[in-house]
């Protein structure tokens, strides 16, 4: 059993922290409270909104936000105002009528699905690069290999010992979750209620074997500073986690595109896809939506940044990896259909079409479209290796309107999962415990760069919609140049434990400011 609660202790207390954060910490600043956010409060309480030549206010003019994610849920309370519509389409008609290749698009696009269906799991890209090369191998005469061949041979060798090592893995977490989940819900069986008080709990007598383990295990937790809701739902998360990654991210024998009816292997062909932009899980994309554009002042769950914003809304992002002939359509149809930010909150270490998702970026950054990507949560330097998809064109060539976002924390330390990276991460942002809009028109709090991400594209449209006439590159300035640049050393993020500074975290040195960008805009030349 030792084991077993040193993975529980690893996995659930990274998704449940105890420390309480306000729902809106993200949006202040004040350094008495330890709470270092981005300043949005004071900043639009200070800010003096710009006048015509005639001294007459400007209002915020509206910025279309393509969220290229999971799915939005579109109807949600916080939401629904602040979706994009697509005024050229007709709904229903079931006619391209804009003719833009898209048949009743009238919120944006699902890649991950045709007429029928939508797709909800897929493989890690490493396991269809493997699937791939099996195929490609299985059936040459190895002593007849090509010198390309051979290092293409070498490589495949590389992957498959990886891939035995990575499910092996998967296999003995699955089969520890599967055991807490079992102890888990005996004890749950016999409570009267899941949303039971640590007191109460404490005087509840189990009967059954496995409900007298659950009931250990959870009283465990719960004197590290959690609630047994808090461990119900980490440990009821963490097995859907290890399940999901065995039987369908590592399961080379899954492959879910032949439901789509798409030619993959044609990276330009179309004719897939539906308009079903909330998809069957939503959770994440609506989560960074709300971040950007959730209506302020409504009394509802929380205030977005920007306060004229239309997300659209374009599906691409599986339970598994992106696949890149989806992420280049997406960038495209976004351009195209009028967004100014893109932002884009998923990633992976390898990629099967980098160049189709390359030539996309570069149509975005020719069409004055700023891009901002989150730097993924594997505590990596991304210098080191790619983080997919990348402003790097080529080795010293990088797109100029696009920001590679890592996130930090309420005490202004970088997160301990953040990606980072002095050459290919430009900035940090508020990313732990970000209370925002999910699914089913409900809220949560999230960690991940996928939430910091979403803070620098609000900021970008909360800036752009006072100062329209701005370029994607002048916007993308006015961002990084008013960053906050804490002096201290924090604790690296990573196993090691080391300290350091954000100058070696990021190229800015800092974590981005609302009010010190809208000073920044307002006296731009």
């Amino acid at each position: 059993m030792n084991k077993t609660f040193l993975l529980l202790t690893l996995t659930a207390c990274l998704q449940l922290s105890a420390q309480s954060h306000a729902k809106n910490w993200h949006l202040q600043y004040n350094s008495k409270d330890t709470n270092y956010g981005i300043g949005l409060i004071d900043g639009l309480n200070k800010f003096q909104i710009p006048t015509s030549a005639s001294g007459i206010p400007l209002e915020a003019k509206p910025i279309v936000v393509a969220v290229i994610d999971d799915g939005i849920d579109i109807k949600h309370p916080d939401l629904q105002n602040n979706i994009w519509v697509n005024t050229k389409e007709i709904p229903g008609n079931a006619v391209d009528d804009d003719h833009n290749g898209y048949i009743d698009d009238i919120n944006g696009w699902d890649f991950l699905g045709n007429l029928a269906n939508d797709i909800e799991f897929d493989n890690f890209e490493s396991t269809r690069l493997l699937r791939d090369a099996r195929e490609k191998f299985k059936s040459k005469d190895l002593s007849k290999l090509s010198k390309a061949e051979k290092a293409e041979y070498k490589q495949y060798l590389k992957m498959e010992k990886q891939y035995q090592k990575d499910y092996a893995a998967a296999q003995e977490d699955y089969d520890i979750m599967k055991f807490l989940e079992k102890m888990s819900n005996a004890l749950l069986s016999e409570l009267d209620s899941s949303n039971i008080s640590y007191q109460n709990l404490l005087k509840f007598d189990p009967k059954s074997v496995d409900a007298k383990m659950g009931y250990s295990m959870v009283v465990s937790f719960c004197k590290e500073g959690m609630t047994p809701k808090e461990v119900f739902k980490g440990i009821r998360e963490d097995y859907e986690k290890a399940f999901d990654k065995l039987y369908y991210h590592l399961n080379i024998d899954f492959d879910s595109r032949k439901q789509i009816g798409d030619n993959y292997e044609d990276a330009k062909s179309l004719g897939y896809g539906n308009q079903n932009v909330m998809g069957p899980d939503s959770k994440h994309g609506s989560h960074v939506a709300g971040i950007i554009a959730a209506t302020r002042d409504n009394r509802l769950g929380i205030d977005g940044i920007a306060p004229k914003v239309k997300i659209m809304c374009l599906r691409v992002v599986p339970n598994g990896d992106e696949r890149d002939k989806d992420v280049a359509h997406a960038i495209r149809y976004a351009v195209d259909n009028g967004a100014k930010i893109i932002n884009m909150s998923f990633g992976k270490s390898v990629s099967y079409n980098a160049a189709i998702v390359r030539d996309a970026i570069r149509y975005a950054e020719s069409k004055n479209v700023l891009m901002v990507h989150a730097a993924g949560n594997e505590h990596s330097n991304n210098d080191d290796q790619i983080f997919y998809p990348s402003a790097q064109y080529q080795k010293d060539s990088f797109c100029k309107t696009w920001i590679e976002v890592g996130a930090s924390d309420r005490n202004q330390a970088p997160a301990d999962f953040s990606n980072y990276g002095n050459a290919t991460v430009d900035v940090f942002a508020p990313g732990v415990q970000i209370y925002s809009t999910v699914s089913n028109s409900t809220y949560d709090a999230y960690d991940g760069t996928s939430m910091a991400s979403p803070v620098v594209a609000g900021i970008a449209a909360l800036i752009w919609s006072y100062y329209p006439n701005l370029t994607a590159v002048q916007v993308k300035q006015i961002i990084e140049s008013s960053v906050v640049k804490p002096e201290a050393k924090f604790i690296k993020p990573g196993k090691k434990r080391k300290k350091t500074t954000y100058k070696k975290l990021c190229k800015t040195a800092g974590i981005v400011n609302a009010e010190n960008a809208l000073k920044a805009a307002a006296s731009f030349k």
